[in-house]
């Protein structure tokens, strides 16, 4: 079947938004940041400042906190799918555009012998790597969304295909009968559960539904299991979350260090009772930019190892992802050679409170749709345990206000 220009229109504007909100953590770190999240930003804002989309932005798996949880550590293993799905997906169209641009006709060798479309398979074993590496609701709302313009758009393609090659097609068909899966799960699980709807396109909205429901139903039990793993520990009136896995007297005693070394910290909880959120952290955690937009504390034997870090946080976003990318090449070669000790404890209070403005409960600080804000940041050194540094915080990440992850 034909699309009308107003469904073309509307499939290319979901797959560009999929694109645009997919690559948020390749923008993040490129020179268009600033402009991107000037655009995108008050989108996020505006969704997490309702009661009915605070959900959205959310994370549903951990981004920040690193667990020694089996299921959590598969799933992280999961984001490579990112990177094999797209070499799997230009491998699948060298030989697909050859076949167009060399006119000989439709393409029914390597993949395509076995399914027709693999190319929407290897893009969707992409899509989902990239969903398991930045977990936002709102990236799966549009990754399901994007499954079905895949078929969408995989029909529509067989439609000018049969125009384009009359008989050579439909025995193409009929020779590679599966469409994104050998043996066709789809279709069968279709037809057995929704098959008996009429017209089709109804059964296609149906299924949409059902399968985004049992996406975010999945999502929210993921996300549940990852807060009751979270390793917490109670202190007071806070909650502490240590990014590292530690024991949790160990993490007790440093905090009841910085508490009793520093009157400005007591006076700071004693007059703002909505702090309820504690982050433990290393000085130059190379995600503390998600909670607090003050800079990294890198020790002098990083920056001596690592000059080019200095000079990037310097220029902040200026230098482009090539810069970036030397850093991570840098330090990825050095893995086994750097200690990972470190020389600063951080500490970032954080007050976690509701749409109305009243501070979470204990028990709901990881709930969703809820407002966070880093107000305090408190540095000790890792050995003495000496209170070296005491900010007052502005509140915002390095991306502003924006929704991040919260563990």
């Amino acid at each position: 079947m034909s699309l009308a220009p107003g469904r073309r229109l509307l499939l290319a504007g979901t797959v560009f938004a999929y694109l645009l909100i997919g690559l948020e953590i390749l923008i993040m770190i490129s020179p268009f940041a600033l402009y991107f999240y000037s655009v995108y930003g008050p989108v996020l804002n505006a969704l997490a400042a309702s009661r009915l989309t605070g959900w959205l932005p959310e994370f549903f798996l951990p981004h920040m906190v690193f667990l020694d949880d089996r299921i959590i550590l598969a799933l992280s293993y999961l984001q490579l799918l990112l990177v094999v799905g797209l070499l799997l997906f230009l491998a699948a169209a060298l030989p697909l555009y050859y076949g167009r641009f060399s006119g000989r006709g439709v393409v029914s060798h390597s993949f395509y012998a076995r399914i027709r479309h693999p190319q929407y398979l290897f893009l969707a074993i992409s899509g989902l790597g990239l969903l398991l590496y930045w977990p936002r609701f709102i990236i799966l709302v549009f990754y399901v969304t994007m499954l079905f313009i895949y078929y969408l758009l995989a029909k529509n393609e067989e439609w000018r295909m049969r125009l384009e090659s009359p008989g050579f097609y439909e025995e193409y068909m009929a020779r590679t009968p599966d469409m994104f899966l050998p043996g066709n799960p789809g279709r069968r699980l279709y037809e057995l559960s929704l098959g008996w709807l009429k017209p089709k396109w109804l059964g296609i909205i149906v299924a949409y539904l059902l399968v985004m429901g049992l996406g975010i139903l999945l999502a929210m039990g993921v996300r549940n299991y990852t807060i009751s793993r979270l390793p917490v520990v109670e202190a007071g009136q806070v909650k502490i979350l240590p990014v590292f896995a530690r024991p949790a007297p160990e993490v007790a005693e440093l905090y009841r260090r910085a508490l009793s070394g520093s009157a400005e910290v007591r006076e700071f909880l004693a007059a703002n009772s909505q702090v309820n959120l504690v982050y433990l952290m290393p000085g130059d955690f190379f995600l503390a930019a998600l909670v607090t937009d003050k800079d990294r504390r890198f020790s002098e034997e990083m920056l001596e190892r690592f000059p080019e870090i200095l000079e990037w946080h310097q220029h902040k976003f200026r230098g482009g992802l090539g810069k970036f990318f030397r850093i991570f090449y840098n330090y990825t070669r050095q893995l086994g050679k750097v200690e990972t000790d470190y020389e600063v404890e951080r500490f970032i209070f954080v007050a976690v409170s509701d749409q109305a403005g009243q501070a979470a409960g204990s028990d709901h600080l990881f709930d969703l749709g809820l407002h966070r804000r880093a107000v305090l940041l408190v540095d000790v050194d890792a050995h003495s345990h000496e209170v070296l540094t005491v900010i007052k915080t502005s509140g915002h990440n390095k991306w502003g206000g924006m929704p991040m992850p919260t563990f």
